[in-house]
């Protein structure tokens, strides 16, 4: 998916469980954490942890990687890598 969006700001939202981004122009970007995680495939069930943490941590990174093919399969892949 190829995008132009000018990310802002993005903050998780832990009571809907989602990255809310700023994308300039009074527009609003919602994207549901647990949807788009469930189509990562996880050697360790706990790896989950690693994209809770970088939502938490780093949710216009989270936003990114979300809206990019394979982009968290890619960046938990990696975590794997590195652990």
């Amino acid at each position: 998916m190829n995008n132009n969006f000018n990310f802002q700001f993005g903050m998780y939202e832990p009571a809907t469980d989602s990255i809310i981004v700023n994308t300039g122009e009074n527009s609003v970007l919602v994207i549901p954490c647990r949807e788009c995680n469930s189509s990562v495939i996880f050697d360790d069930p706990n790896d989950i942890v690693y994209l809770y943490r970088l939502a938490e941590e780093s949710p216009l990174l989270y936003a990114k990687l979300a809206l990019k093919e394979n982009g968290l399969q890619d960046y938990v892949d990696a975590m794997n890598e590195f652990n």
